[in-house]
């Protein structure tokens, strides 16, 4: 059950980029003592960096004290999408995190585990104290638990009303981009959002991938109810914040915009299953990838 590793610091814009592109081209630098300079961050921003490479599956580590390597996912990403412009990179990446379980326990905890939809930092914080202290003897630190709960809602919202920001300012994390949380200024209070989002259609066997093994493994395709996939930990329900009515709704539009068919809807109301084909989550991200090519191809 792993805390902090982010050094306080929230992914900033450009910050993966920058990790994936050294890793990939000149890994030996990433764990030079200049390592920071290479970056063009800070020292504790360098170690947040090879941090937040590791959980989110860009990176990955052959035993503990291993070096980080890059993944096939990391490099998928690096020959696709290397500037990380398109939203589907960072809702896999948050799928990852959501999946990650004790390697970053927070994001674990709070997307598959906390209930409230409008809460103060200090409830978020005492709910995940309290939850800690059920399954270990010796918890975390509250301080320890508060940077934490700190770097995850920073992470993900949306300040209400919106400040005047220099558009140089590359401090807000790219994840709020994906609607899932908003903070209101002048209450303090964080708001989940439970409603329709823009997801792109392969996401969401991405997602589904992730959170069911027998989605990965085998031949043909895999029939998933949407109740399973709304509550199953992981699953699309939780890392997208969704209703069981949301996620059908999402799943009726990825069948209707998916020319390969490769998620469809089946069954009567009130027992409405989801059908895809069963491929890794690294294919489900590649086809993406293939739709917004073809996408851009043919609207030149």
């Amino acid at each position: 059950m792993k805390f902090s590793g982010h050094e306080t610091f929230a992914i900033r814009e450009g910050w993966l980029h920058k990790g994936l592109k050294l890793l990939i081209e000149e890994p030996e630098l990433l764990y030079d003592e200049y390592v920071a300079d290479f970056l063009g961050v800070g020292k504790n921003m360098s170690r947040s960096i090879r941090h937040w490479l590791e959980v989110t599956g860009l990176a990955e580590r052959e035993r503990r004290q291993s070096p980080l390597e890059k993944t096939e996912l990391g490099q998928l990403i690096y020959e696709r999408d290397q500037y990380f412009i398109d939203i589907g990179t960072w809702w896999a990446l948050h799928v990852n995190l959501v999946n990650a379980g004790d390697q970053v326990f927070t994001w674990s905890w709070f997307f598959n585990d906390f209930s409230l939809s409008r809460f103060e930092r200090s409830m978020c914080r005492d709910r995940l104290l309290r939850y800690v202290e059920n399954l270990r003897s010796r918890p975390p630190s509250q301080n320890t638990i508060d940077r934490d709960v700190a770097c995850l809602l920073q992470s993900y919202s949306r300040v209400i009303p919106t400040e005047n920001k220099d558009p140089e300012d590359a401090l807000e994390c790219p994840f709020v981009e994906l609607g899932l949380l908003s903070n209101f200024r002048t209450s303090g209070y964080y708001q989940v959002h439970q409603g329709e989002k823009e997801i792109p259609t392969h996401l969401l066997g991405y997602a589904l991938s992730r959170a069911f093994e027998e989605a990965r493994t085998g031949q043909d395709t895999f029939d998933i109810s949407v109740r399973e996939a709304v509550t199953r930990p992981g699953g699309p329900g939780r890392a997208f914040v969704l209703t069981s009515e949301s996620l059908l709704s999402l799943a009726l539009h990825a069948e209707e915009t998916d020319p390969n068919k490769h998620i469809q809807v089946d069954g009567l109301a009130g027992d409405r299953r989801i059908r895809i084909r069963r491929m890794q989550p690294v294919d489900w991200l590649r086809n993406h990838y293939d739709m917004i090519q073809w996408r851009d191809q043919h609207a030149a």
